[in-house]
């Protein structure tokens, strides 16, 4: 283990809580920052020819960590370069994963590209806004993504088409040790003036409905068809109600907040207080959103 610095940049025995936007999480055996795409290849054969488990974690949102730690290597895939065509009244954005959602809004905002507005306010990458069809006022990335570049394991990286077969809600098509390299958008030629206008109403609802700033991992729980998933736990009384230091947010009932010193240990305890709630009251069975390192 001594040997990942090879790869890229590495942190040994780092806190996952300075790595998630929930601030939870013990220590990874290390971090390795993975900018090209032959040291990502690289790694990814040396730690399952040794046997050790791996994570790629993007800007840390939408994911819960143990508190005891993880008994592997989280990698960082930072790439973050673009490049983009324009073609009659739209853009084709080619841009690296490791782009956050803020700097994509922001390059968006200089050229006057309209598509992806909605993002705003997302504490997030591309690649894992991609991986889980991150999306907001019913609208979701998958239907802005035209192709990505795909790693897998055992395999050379390809481009594989994007279209509405590969994504439903919050839910892509990416086999599950996949990762996303690289993302090509289409977006819309506007004025920035009006990108600007459209991003700063999409921030300011969510800052006015949402807990932005209190670390979380955005919404807990998927919504259930024909109905949300924080109406359900706002009608059951449910906001404010702590365990430990995690605690259902009195803005949104579908946020789980970290009070200060919350452990995974407690919010895992408040989602299975909240699930069986739900289902007791009315049948329906709340499905977690935010994915486990484990």
């Amino acid at each position: 283990m001594q040997n990942l610095k090879r790869f890229g940049q590495t942190i040994y025995a780092y806190s996952l809580s300075a790595l998630t936007t929930f601030k939870i999480g013990g220590p990874a055996k290390a971090v390795v920052y993975i900018n090209q795409e032959d040291n990502l290849l690289e790694l990814i054969t040396y730690l399952e020819g040794i046997g050790c488990p791996y994570f790629v974690l993007g800007k840390g949102s939408n994911v819960l960590a143990p508190d005891k730690g993880y008994e592997g290597v989280i990698i960082k895939w930072i790439s973050a370069d673009y490049s983009w065509e324009e073609k009659d009244d739209h853009v084709i954005l080619n841009v690296g994963a490791g782009m956050k959602i803020a700097k994509l809004l922001n390059l968006c905002l200089q050229q006057g590209w309209e598509g992806v507005s909605f993002l705003a306010g997302i504490p997030g990458t591309i690649g894992g806004a991609v991986a889980v069809n991150a999306g907001a006022f019913s609208k979701s990335i998958g239907e802005k993504a035209r192709r990505i570049k795909l790693f897998l394991p055992s395999k050379n990286p390809e481009w594989l088409n994007w279209d509405q077969t590969r994504y439903t809600y919050r839910l892509a098509d990416i086999p599950s040790l996949g990762i996303i390299l690289r993302a090509e958008l289409e977006l819309e030629l506007s004025d920035p003036a009006i990108v600007q206008a459209q991003i700063k109403k999409h921030f300011l609802h969510k800052k006015q409905t949402q807990p932005l700033f209190l670390p979380s991992a955005g919404c807990i729980f998927k919504n259930p068809s024909q109905v949300s998933a924080g109406y359900l736990i706002d009608k059951a009384g449910l906001k404010g109600k702590k365990i430990g230091g995690a605690c259902i947010s009195s803005k949104h009932a579908n946020f789980i907040v970290n009070t200060g010193q919350a452990k995974a240990a407690d919010v895992l305890a408040l989602m299975e207080f909240v699930q069986e709630k739900i289902e007791k009251e009315t049948g329906i069975v709340l499905e977690p959103e935010i994915k486990f390192i484990q």
